[in-house]
């Protein structure tokens, strides 16, 4: 019952953005969107949220062809969007593809926490035959073929915070809830090289950049708000997107901290690279590229390797990573004149034998893998 109804509300939904943004009509709340004014084929976007709970709210990061709204157009769009009811334990991954006639293919997923009680790190994976979502390095959800493949055209990343419209949907409005926001740490772009993800760009958020962002003044039917640029704010190395009655815009206060904010998958600033494999398992995720810049703690803040069972580096030179895995035995291919250490959290003492007993770590700590430059680009570390 719930399905068919909501498909039906989804396909309706579809129809009448199919119109177009509405101009900001006054309506009596107002709502936040940023959209990066570049459009990119393909690639790794990751980023650290903290999404908003209350129920008839919605907060979301997704890819879209510019110009899918319009008639004659086929539309392209792949989402991640965390529900504010039910505690903000659930969200639904999407691809919308097709011209007049439209495809959707709609998942929710249980998170387990709520997922507005903290920051948690999400990626979207967009190559040419494969789609992936994943949650905390985890990869919840792939699609292979079928709409992945029609998935063809450039596209911009947004991060929108709104309330629709649809109760079925979303959970009935209350706007006792008023004003509630949506945070974002940070958010990276790696490219896709054919082989792998390049590490393009990463914003911390230290301050609004309009060269690479654009900020909607718009709205449409099914949205209770318009979207208002004085609800997008960036404050103290945060994004924030609030949602709020008119005339009472803005955020005053203090975004909450991310305890686990350097968790990245690239450097923070620096110009390096970081790739995951191109693997078609959806139990795997496998990261490679340069080293990072230095973390807070004076180590260096590596890309996330887990649940891959595997380290693969695609390059000869120096190069480190983590994972937050259990590992019982590991060994180590292809590693012609390169060196390995291994430590929990970067300190301590560190392993350097290739298949020595690992030091225990506790379930939040991360096994820091660092190696030499070597003689073989596709050298690579496994674990069971």
């Amino acid at each position: 019952m719930f399905h068919s109804t909501f498909h039906a509300i989804r396909a309706a939904l579809i129809a009448v953005v199919a119109l177009g943004p509405l101009a900001v009509d006054a309506k009596p709340y107002k709502a936040a969107e940023i959209f990066t004014n570049n459009s990119q084929l393909y690639g790794k976007y990751v980023f650290r949220m903290r999404a908003a709970e209350g129920s008839g709210i919605i907060s979301n990061f997704f890819l879209w062809k510019e110009g899918s709204e319009l008639a004659g157009v086929t539309w392209e769009e792949v989402d991640i969007e965390v529900f504010g009811k039910n505690q903000g334990r659930e969200w639904q991954s999407n691809i919308i593809t097709g011209l007049d006639s439209r495809v959707t293919s709609e998942q929710v997923h249980n998170a387990g926490v709520s997922l507005a009680e903290d920051y948690h790190t999400y990626s979207i994976e967009w190559t040419p035959q494969w789609v992936r979502w994943l949650v905390d390095g985890q990869v919840v959800r792939e699609t292979q073929g079928g709409q992945a493949g029609d998935l063809i055209s450039p596209a911009q990343a947004r991060f929108n915070f709104w309330p629709p419209n649809i109760p079925a949907w979303v959970g009935p409005w209350n706007d006792s809830i008023l004003p509630v926001h949506m945070f974002v740490n940070w958010v990276e772009y790696h490219s896709w090289n054919g082989a792998g993800f390049t590490f393009e760009w990463r914003d911390d958020f230290n301050a609004f950049d309009s060269d690479r962002w654009g900020v909607a003044d718009w709205t449409f039917a099914e949205n209770r708000a318009d979207f208002a640029p004085a609800n997008v704010a960036t404050v103290n190395g945060y994004l924030v997107l609030s949602l709020t009655h008119e005339g009472q815009e803005g955020f005053n206060g203090t975004p909450p901290g991310d305890n686990n904010g350097s968790s990245s998958s690239s450097s923070s600033g620096s110009s390096g690279s970081s790739s995951s494999s191109g693997s078609s398992s959806s139990s795997s995720s496998s990261s490679s590229g340069s080293s990072s810049s230095s973390g807070s703690g004076g180590g260096n803040v590596y890309p996330v390797v887990s649940g891959g069972q595997s380290g693969n580096f695609n390059t000869s030179g120096a190069y480190g990573f983590r994972t937050q895995d259990s590992i019982s035995g590991w060994g180590v291919s292809n590693f012609s004149g390169r060196s390995i250490s291994v430590t929990v959290n970067g300190s301590g003492t560190a392993v350097t034998s290739p298949g020595a007993p690992l030091p225990q770590k506790g379930s939040g700590d991360y096994y820091i893998f660092e190696a030499s430059e070597g003689d073989f680009p596709w050298a690579s570390v496994y674990w069971w």
